[in-house]
């Protein structure tokens, strides 16, 4: 049976969430709203947002004012942020609303099926894009593209069909590759790289673009996520380490990773769904990891010193 999506929401006004919203908002116009708890309400619908320098607009709605459900739910928050919007999802779920998360890391989409088993959920990884956020202000050079797939990797797969067709029609570039489970790792790998590495050190992607020594150290840490994927029954190789870099060497050089944007807001960062998932892996499955945990560790003490918490693992 054929689908067509006719009405999208966003949960998430960030970086990703503004991006994918600018390019739908020209399909469907109204019918884009970002879906929000009513303490954000206001502040989305009465911000004037600037990407790169061009004002939008967006329409904003809560849960309890939808008249009718939205075909595609697009979740951009960050994944700590992903159990405390699980009420707002519950309100404007109903039997067979479609769902794709961008969240980094290879958790979201298995803790989505477990809530919301009526739903049908699309796994997804963003790929390519240097959007910068800094307050109500987005730049980019390039919106990368997104990566779609279904679990059972069903290529044919009605509903990965309707999500495919309708976000080709936006300026969003979409690939369905043949295992979307082994993309998951592959995208993960790359964020335990280089957001963790940009975290430490504060490079922009010039420095992982231009240094040596920034870019082995980025290896290091990937090389020892192909190895855990490796014990964990996922087909990553070395290999695959190089065919990160004619996507990094395409990103803007002054682009920040969302990690290290977090770090110099002063946001308590994903570093526990990447280096700290990595490390209860390795321990899992008797893999060293210790690039990994001497990063970690030093993320959570950056973020110790600007909040009350104490660095935990």
């Amino acid at each position: 049976m054929s689908r067509k999506i006719e009405s999208v929401a966003i949960i998430g006004a960030g970086a990703l969430g503004l991006l994918y919203g600018q390019s739908i908002k020209k399909i469907l116009g109204e019918k884009l709203y970002f879906l929000s708890d009513q303490d954000r309400y206001g502040k989305i619908k009465s911000t004037t947002y600037l990407i790169n320098d061009k004002p939008e607009f967006f329409n904003a709605k809560i849960p309890e004012e939808l008249e009718e459900y939205p075909d595609l739910i697009i979740i951009a928050v960050k994944n700590h942020h992903l159990k405390t919007i699980l009420p707002i999802l519950e309100k404007a779920i109903r039997k067979h609303t479609i769902i794709i998360s961008v969240l980094n890391g290879i958790d979201s989409e298995e803790l989505l099926e477990s809530y919301f088993p009526q739903a049908s959920i699309i796994y997804t990884v963003a790929l390519g894009m240097d959007a910068v956020k800094e307050g109500d202000e987005l730049t980019f050079t390039s919106r990368g593209k997104l990566l779609l797939g279904r679990k059972n990797n069903d290529s044919d797969d009605p509903v990965l069909k309707a999500v495919f067709d309708f976000l080709s029609a936006t300026e969003i570039k979409i690939e369905i590759p043949e295992d979307i489970i082994r993309s998951l790792w592959w995208k993960w790998m790359i964020n335990i790289g280089v957001n963790q590495v940009s975290s430490v050190t504060g490079a922009q992607y010039k420095v992982f673009q231009e240094n040596d020594e920034t870019r082995e150290l980025m290896d290091s840490a990937m090389l020892e996520t192909v190895m855990v994927a490796k014990a964990a029954g996922v087909d990553l190789t070395e290999e695959d380490i190089s065919e990160w870099y004619p996507i990094l060497d395409s990103l803007g050089p002054e682009g920040k990773t969302s990690m290290l944007q977090d770090m110099e807001a002063q946001r308590i960062s994903e570093a526990p769904y990447f280096g700290g998932k990595l490390i209860s892996l390795g321990e899992k499955y008797g893999v060293p990891v210790p690039v990994n945990e001497t990063l970690y560790r030093i993320i959570r003490t950056k973020e110790a010193l600007f909040t009350s918490e104490e660095p935990s693992s």
